[in-house]
């Protein structure tokens, strides 16, 4: 997790703010990114400017679909990343301070370590 400086704008990153996260390539925001419970909470929708994408309901059940909004091809890449690894964390109750790090992680093993994350204080 990194707290950039005001004057400070990296060229790629995910900004995370409480459930709900941008992710910046090539200085260019896309978001907000977004999860609710489904309405039987089994399961988890994943959200994009709060329009339904995918949905999980366990480990073995992810689905998701950004194509539709002709997003840059590693922007949904990491979207897709930090929501699985999100939603991963919530079924595994890994507090909310952990999955920042558990995001770099993932990202960092798909050669995706550019995307640094920075957090709302």
């Amino acid at each position: 997790m990194e707290t950039l400086p005001d004057n400070v704008m990296p060229s790629f990153g995910v900004f995370m703010d409480e459930t709900q996260f941008w992710v910046m390539h090539r200085r260019k925001y896309y978001g907000p990114f977004d999860y609710q419970w489904s309405l039987d909470l089994y399961g988890i929708e994943l959200l994009y400017q709060r329009e339904k994408y995918g949905e999980c309901c366990s480990d073995e059940e992810f689905f998701a679909d950004l194509k539709p909004y002709c997003l840059p091809a590693r922007v949904s890449e990491v979207a897709t990343v930090v929501s699985g690894t999100v939603v991963s964390c919530i079924f595994r109750c890994i507090m909310s301070q952990d999955r920042l790090q558990k995001i770099t992680e993932n990202l960092k093993k798909l050669g995706l370590e550019r995307y640094t994350i920075s957090q709302k204080q």
